[in-house]
């Protein structure tokens, strides 16, 4: 194999395994991904490296090297976790690189050049910022003038820019995640069918609130997550379809998820529901459901509570109907919750003082849009309480002042890992930390003979990535 080619399939391999180690915003997820890798010689060892990398990486996310020097026209590639679906004949092997445009980082994989040009390139936000694609092409969201000559156009029902001459197209595939086709002139009728066939790494969603997604009908795209904060707020993920077809699958907390007959009640005034008749889902309590409309136009809902605290509903619309069950099966949760050892709700404590033990049970707290769960270890007259807190409404004022309702609050700072927090201090002078992160809160709790070590357990807190990713 020539240099060339080792240096540019090794280059992929390591773009595409850092690139999986991106998190989202949350200081206490943020990694250093992009070091600067200076030139290295061209040597055996290298080479045998190279070898060796590609043989673990490459097949996991490239797949078009088609070494007969012709790419299939149904062949899949993958560019940072998108798979390429089409290209056409007779493309070749690859060029990739780093691609940077309006703040957002990118890799590019390229395909020939000048009139024989294809290229694919990937551009991730990972503060989820609206308004990628215009920041790509050097325009601002909302304000036309700032992309002379470019017009918009729609791609699977998202908007899109291109150009005239119709040899490059830009979208936001959801808030986060920006996509570019670019095309020389032999391959302008193919610009919209290789755009067409980028396809999201998991398009169903992955896992979303404790539940994976694993089936969605033919046709749908994976929107954007996003949180109601209001005094009822939840989470939410939904699909849409080029005909109007739509999924919304919802995660409610708290005091709205207490039992069935709460969250049924939420989802009367919350989500316009008018009849519903009890029936098991997913072997949990809940009820089969039809929002308002006529008979050809009224969504239908399956809703369940999960277990106290958490309920989920599922909306369709009517042209679904007949899906709806499948949908609701392939709903399957990630992990059992955790119930022992050094974790609550899958945050892991990873420092405690010595001579503290675990007490059985966790408890619950039920508030406007959160839950919280609490484990607590115990040595004698000295206690340590986590409590982990998930909701709609996290991130919100509202919420805060309900949580640490009769705390005495100091903002402050605890090391460089953490976000700023709030100390506390209960009215039985009970000294504590809290935090939020981009999906939990965590509020960590001692008796004032351990208030010298509350430092030391914060920092010891491992929050797991979140589970949605575009």
């Amino acid at each position: 194999m020539p240099n060339t080619e080792i240096e540019n399939e090794l280059r992929l391999a390591m773009i595409e395994e850092t690139s999986a180690l991106g998190v989202p915003p949350g200081l206490a997820h943020r990694v250093v991904r992009d070091a600067d890798r200076g030139r290295r010689g061209r040597t055996t060892a290298v080479a045998l490296v190279a070898a060796a990398v590609l043989a673990a990486a490459v097949p996991g996310y490239l797949s078009v090297a088609d070494r007969s020097g012709v790419a299939a026209p149904t062949q899949a590639a993958g560019v940072d976790g998108v798979k390429v679906g089409y290209l056409p004949m007779g493309l070749g092997t690859p060029v990739l690189a780093r691609a940077d445009a309006g703040g957002l980082r990118g890799t590019g994989a390229t395909w020939g050049s000048g009139d024989d040009l294809v290229r694919v390139t990937v551009y991730r936000d990972p503060a989820f910022h609206t308004g990628g694609a215009e920041r790509v092409l050097g325009g601002i969201k909302d304000i036309p003038e700032t992309l002379p000559g470019i017009l918009t156009v729609t791609v699977r029902g998202r908007g899109a820019f291109t150009r005239p001459e119709g040899d490059d197209l830009v979208w936001e595939e959801r808030p986060g995640l920006v996509l570019r086709v670019t095309v020389g002139a032999r391959y302008r009728d193919d610009l919209r069918r290789i755009a067409g066939g980028l396809i999201p790494k998991d398009p169903t969603g992955g896992v979303f609130q404790g539940l994976r997604v694993t089936y969605v009908p033919p046709g749908l795209h994976l929107t954007a997550p996003f949180s109601m904060v209001d005094r009822n707020g939840w989470a939410e993920l939904g699909w849409a379809g080029d005909d109007g077809a739509s999924i919304r699958l919802l995660a409610v907390r708290g005091v709205d998820a207490a039992d069935a007959e709460k969250l049924l009640t939420w989802a009367k005034t919350r989500q316009n529901l008018s009849t519903a008749t009890p029936e098991k889902v997913r072997g949990k309590p809940g009820y089969r459901a039809e929002g308002n409309g006529d008979e050809t136009s009224s969504p239908r809902m399956r809703l369940w509570l999960e277990k106290p605290g958490l309920g989920y509903v599922v909306i369709v619309n009517q042209g679904l109907a007949t899906t709806l069950n499948r949908i609701v099966k392939g709903l399957v949760p990630a992990e059992p919750p955790s119930t022992s050892g050094n974790a609550v709700d899958r945050v892991t404590v990873a420092y405690l003082p010595r001579d503290l033990r675990r007490v059985a049970g966790e408890t619950t707290r039920l508030g406007g849009g959160w839950s919280a769960t609490t484990g607590r270890w115990s040595g004698g007259s000295r206690d340590v309480e986590v409590s982990v807190i998930r909701g709609g409404v996290l991130h919100s004022s509202q919420w805060v002042d309900e949580f640490l309702r009769g705390e005495k609050r100091e903002r402050s700072r605890v090391g460089r890992s953490l976000p700023i927090v709030t100390r506390t201090t209960d009215r039985d002078g009970r000294r504590g930390i809290f935090f939020e992160t981009a999906e939990v809160a965590v509020h960590i709790k001692a008796d004032p003979a351990l208030a010298g070590e509350l430092d030391r357990i914060a920092l010891g807190i491992r929050v797991p990535p979140l589970t949605y990713r575009p």
